[in-house]
């Protein structure tokens, strides 16, 4: 018997009973014919007359005729082989998609299929010749095309369709960028832009002076592909909603397009991507076999790509393991790494619990934060977004750019006009929030988080209420407010499981334990699982079989929602130093009723006198609450003051990610700190873009004080010695780009600057790629040079004066 039989009737049999049963179930699937699967499937598949419209009953039985042609000449491009389960399954699930689309001729699923059962062919037939290099190749050419299908596209989400809406990632994606990873040298890779050599006759010193500056104060940026090529390893650490597991997507996607370069990649052989989510692991060992069957790929073809050090491993959400394996994954994963020392991994997660203390990682991982898109980003990233969505509605090309540059010119307008929504705007998730809200609600959009994620939850379930059901659909029996009560409690079962995605009988099984609290029979369960599938919705089908929330910052949102219902602050506190809890705790503060002032103090009476996990959260609480008592603000303030003025990198991130809360702190302890401590807070103040420190930050530009001391900055201690005035022009280059009111207030200021301020200035000018900011630089200078100038010839005429006079 062939190798490519036994594993056909393997795959065919897996999941069957041993023994007599299971061999009579191998040689039924080996000898059923391509007709009789056929037969199985479509008699599986009833009509879906919602989907057929009024068509006439001939036109309905001819697409169905058509429909199931195809589908027997993509089986019989598979060649002899019989249908393994899985691919029988593939193809109930692909005939019922068809089937809700009434069967219609252009359906690109069913070309997909076609092309797979021809690829796979290829490697059957290999397979049966017993030549593994030809049957790795096929198998790597199917499976390419597959990730391409997989990952190449992106789910716009919150438009009004009945059908989920996916665009290629050409069309919607905005690349980002990391921090220049830690563990290698900075200088080992150039920075674009931004760490190019200066040009226009800059000096050796100046531009020396440029890179120290940026390197200490920009929190260099590189993008993400870039920083994969020096650094194999690569720990990618970011927040919520960040885009982490997007990036993974196109880092797979263009991989498999044999585009993406890696340092460990040698001649023309380019890696192959395999997306681990680690949430998708069901068992503690990183083996081949688990790795490919939470990836989607075959077992062998795993263990080959390794072997021929041909994989590249993107491991996505290390911090969200189930609670089960959560302690286990990373030996596992690092001791497999160990076996395979050659090949490029990049895992992602959050950021650690713990401020200061690194994220766990396996050995050896370079670290590289992602960062805040700029606001060029995020105005790429609107475009996109709207360009996406007016083509995802069928209009021709020209009609829809035109659209959609009307609609991204009125969104940008209105984020530029509002610093609390720009800032909200700087991770790709909450711009993806901002542009559906935008698209939907129109006049206004909410500055505060917990009021972003009921106004995104709105127009998603708002979207439920209109799709198409068809008449006495059991979802259709519950209004907006059942609908969010339900999510709810799902979701709150779900973040205490510990988990971000369910087999559908265990969703269904939730549901059915909920729904006779909204007054529905906890029969209906199995009913709304079927037809929220293939649905845009807070509430998604991942994966066939598979259920999620269409990100886990909704999870958080709605699981906090019913905690703070319930009234359930305990809870809330117990869990108070697992980060899995912690976006939960802070949007829990934020919503109208909660008691944030129990939350807050509850989470500062944790630390007791230290400054800790507990005061970092009772802060962020504080920045999303509606209503804060003074004295609890004051408590808080003083408790962070005490890393005032900052006296390592550590603490400087600290205060940098407590961002606009820690303002007040720094700007009053300005004042009383030494010339080292002046130097980090102005620092600090431009970094989280302080405008309320402007006035106070303007006597600095004047002042050329220097620094004899390391002071604490981003990333590192800060050694070149530096003069408070240059400190000052960072946060008038910083402030300038976000206000128009600082910038006003410094053009009054800037004559007065010191030489060194001017200098600084000049730098970042030849390095801004802005074009409106670097005239409003140029401006700056000129105006501070055209000053000195006239002193200067003031104090050249005043002897001659004095001289004549005498």
């Amino acid at each position: 018997m062939t190798t490519a039989v036994r594993e056909a009737k393997t795959r065919a049999g897996r999941g069957k009973t041993v023994g007599a049963k299971r061999r009579s179930k191998m040689e039924h699937t080996a000898t059923e014919s391509k007709e009789a699967v056929l037969d199985t499937v479509f008699a599986d598949a009833p009509e879906v007359p919602r989907a057929s419209g009024d068509l006439p009953d001939m036109v309905r039985k001819n697409r169905r005729e058509r429909a199931r042609r195809r589908l027997r000449d993509a089986l019989e491009a598979r060649g002899p082989y019989p249908v393994p389960e899985g691919l029988r399954g593939e193809l109930r699930a692909l005939v019922e998609r068809w089937g809700q689309k009434g069967f219609e001729d252009a359906f690109p699923d069913a070309d997909v299929f076609e092309i797979r059962c021809a690829e796979e062919r290829a490697v059957l037939e290999a397979a049966a010749r017993g030549d593994e290099e030809a049957r790795f190749a096929a198998a790597e050419r199917a499976y390419r095309r597959e990730i391409e299908a997989r990952h190449g596209q992106i789910e716009i989400r919150g438009l009004q369709l009945s059908a989920r809406v996916r665009q290629d990632l050409e069309i919607a994606y905005v690349p980002l960028h990391v921090e220049e990873p830690s563990e290698e040298p900075r200088a080992a890779k150039p920075r674009k832009g931004a760490g190019k050599r200066p040009k226009g006759g800059v000096t050796a010193s100046e531009a020396k002076a440029a890179s120290a500056m940026l390197h200490a104060l920009e929190r260099p940026r590189v993008l993400a592909t870039d920083a994969l090529v020096n650094h194999p390893r690569l720990l990618i650490i970011g927040e919520p909603g960040s885009g982490k597991s997007t990036l993974l997507a196109y880092l797979a996607t263009r991989a498999a397009r044999g585009e993406l370069t890696t340092s460990t990649q040698g001649g023309d052989r380019a890696s192959i991507p395999f997306v681990v989510p680690v949430r998708a692991l069901q068992e503690a060992a990183a083996t081949p076999e688990e790795i490919a069957r939470a990836a989607g790929a075959e077992a062998w073809f795993v263990e080959a790509a390794l072997q021929r050090g041909r994989a590249l491993l993107l491991v996505d959400g290390l911090d969200e393991a189930r609670t089960h394996v959560a302690g286990k994954v990373l030996p596992a994963l690092t001791a497999m790494l160990d076996a395979y020392p050659g090949i490029p991994v990049v895992v992602t997660t959050r950021p650690a619990a713990t401020p200061g203390k690194d994220e766990a990682a396996p050995r050896g991982f370079a670290r590289a934060r992602l960062v805040p898109m700029t606001r060029d980003e995020v105005a790429v990233f609107i475009d996109r977004w709207c360009l996406a969505a007016e083509l995802s509605l069928n209009k021709p090309r020209g009609q829809a750019e035109i659209d959609a540059r009307a609609a991204a010119d009125d969104l940008k307008e209105r984020v530029r006009a509002s610093r609390a929504i720009e800032k909200l705007a700087q991770t790709p998730l909450l711009c993806s929030v901002i542009c559906v809200v935008h698209r939907f609600l129109g006049q206004r959009i909410p500055e505060r988080r917990v009021a972003l994620y009921e106004a995104i939850t709105n127009v998603l379930l708002y979207e439920w209420d209109r799709a198409k059901f068809a008449d006495g659909a059991a979802i259709g029996k519950l209004d907006a407010h059942a609908k969010r009560a339900l999510l709810a409690r799902l979701a709150l079962s779900m973040h205490k499981a510990r988990v971000a995605e369910l087999p559908a009988e265990e969703v269904v099984k939730r549901l059915a334990a909920h729904l006779p609290d909204l007054g529905r029979p906890e029969e209906e369960a199995e009913a709304i699982v079927a037809e929220i599938r293939d649905r845009n919705g807070v509430l998604v089908e991942r994966a066939p079989g598979s259920f999620a929330f269409s990100h886990l910052t909704f999870q958080e949102y709605l699981a906090a929602m019913e905690l703070v219902n319930a009234h359930a602050y305990n809870e809330l506190l117990r869990n108070y130093k697992h980060k899995w809890w912690h976006e939960v705790i802070v949007l829990s503060a934020g919503f109208p009723g909660a008691h944030a002032d129990r939350i807050i103090r509850g989470l500062l009476d944790k630390d007791g006198e230290d400054v800790a996990v507990g005061t970092m959260l009772a802060a962020q609480c504080a920045e999303t609450a509606i209503e804060v008592r003074q004295p609890l603000r004051k408590e808080i303030e003083k408790r962070v003051a005490r890393l005032v003025p900052p006296a390592s990198h550590t603490e400087f991130e600290t205060l940098y990610f407590l961002g606009e809360l820690a303002g007040p702190v720094l700007v009053r302890s300005l004042d009383k700190a030494s010339t080292e401590g002046k130097a980090s807070i102005i620092r600090l103040l431009a970094f989280i873009e302080y405008e309320p420190a402007t006035r106070a930050i303007l006597k600095f530009l004047k002042d050329p004080s220097q620094t004899k001391h390391p002071f604490a900055s981003i990333s590192q201690m800060q050694n070149r010695p530096t003069t408070l005035a240059e400190c000052a022009a960072i946060f008038v280059a910083y402030l300038t780009n976000v206000s128009e009111t600082a910038y006003s207030i410094f053009l009054d200021a800037i004559p007065s600057a010191d030489p060194s301020a001017v200098q600084a200035l000049k730098i970042w000018k030849r390095i801004e790629k802005d074009p409106q900011q670097q005239d409003k630089l140029e401006t700056l200078i000129t105006r501070a040079e055209a000053a000195h100038a006239r002193a200067s010839s003031s104090v050249a005429r005043s002897p001659k004066r004095a001289t004549r006079s005498g």
